[in-house]
């Protein structure tokens, strides 16, 4: 949290006396609370966000090592969360999401304009394929989730959230990565740190700005096993206001998108990113 810094003045640093008023204590009162209020709100929410589809829930004891903070001091937190049914209880003593988190979900998938655009054209990908497909959304250098809708065959694959840090691997973070704004691109590089997830993954930051540059100028990504075995995807980005903001992605095990499959694949999921973007660009100007 960013704190103003009182320019100075001038005057001697030497204490004086002054005489003590009670407006003056109850402002210095006042920000102490309001400064109190806020760590606490910052810490609730802290422990929110640690709930993710990879880890739904959270022991107390693993809360309190994560933020390196006394078991007491966690418990306040968590009564004040249950209280308001953000999160619950189970009978193991583990922690979860609660009820309260589902309409504010879907509050909030109503007021993304995009959904309502993209599902029209995800149903259509998702039929004409069968294989799944997701909208992805870059907030600062993490990559989420909006919308996906599961493969239609009896085999399928476990979802795996694609993650631009530690290491871009997964074919929407490299779409997301490589039309982010300049800036932000850079501020991500400079976090990543390479990581092997498979034999074909890209393992050195030279050559992934090189695929980066590649991506741009072809206006897709296509990842064969790059961030899991067995696993091919095409991703196409969907663009808000001039940035490169969302994309859509399609993938599928390697014994169903073959060869002779993807250029038809990679044409289709460019041309829902483009009809995506003209539909929320029509919405937005």
């Amino acid at each position: 949290m960013m704190r103003s810094m009182r320019k100075p003045t001038g005057r001697s640093r030497l204490p004086t006396r002054r005489p003590t008023t009670g407006r003056r204590n109850t402002g210095n009162a006042a920000g102490t609370k309001t400064s109190a209020a806020n760590s606490t709100a910052d810490r609730a929410i802290d422990i929110l966000l640690l709930f993710t589809e990879e880890r739904p829930t959270w022991l107390m004891a693993e809360i309190a090592a994560h933020f390196d903070m006394p078991r007491s001091t966690i418990y306040r937190y968590l009564a004040s969360l249950r209280s308001y049914a953000l999160i619950i209880e189970d009978d193991r003593g583990g922690y979860r999401l609660g009820p309260k988190i589902f309409p504010l979900a879907q509050a909030a998938r109503a007021g993304t304009s995009i959904l309502s655009v993209a599902q029209p054209y995800f149903d259509k990908l998702n039929r004409e394929f069968g294989e799944a497909v997701t909208l992805y959304e870059r907030v600062g250098h993490e990559s989420i989730p909006l919308l996906r809708l599961e493969s239609r065959h009896s085999v399928k694959m476990i979802y795996s959230r694609g993650q631009m840090l530690p290491w871009p691997a997964a074919a929407s973070s490299k779409a997301l990565l490589a039309f982010a704004p300049p800036g932000d691109q850079e501020a991500i590089l400079r976090l990543l740190v390479p990581v092997r997830f498979t034999g074909s993954t890209i393992r050195s930051l030279p050559l992934l700005r090189r695929a980066l540059k590649t991506i741009r100028k072809q206006g897709y990504v296509y990842s064969d096993q790059e961030r899991e075995e067995g696993v091919r995807a095409v991703a196409a980005p969907i663009f808000s206001r001039g940035e490169g903001r969302y994309c859509v992605t399609m993938s599928g095990p390697l014994f169903r998108i073959t060869t002779k499959k993807i250029p038809l694949m990679i044409e289709t999921v460019c041309k829902t990113a483009s009809d995506i973007t003209e539909g929320l660009n029509k919405r937005e100007y």
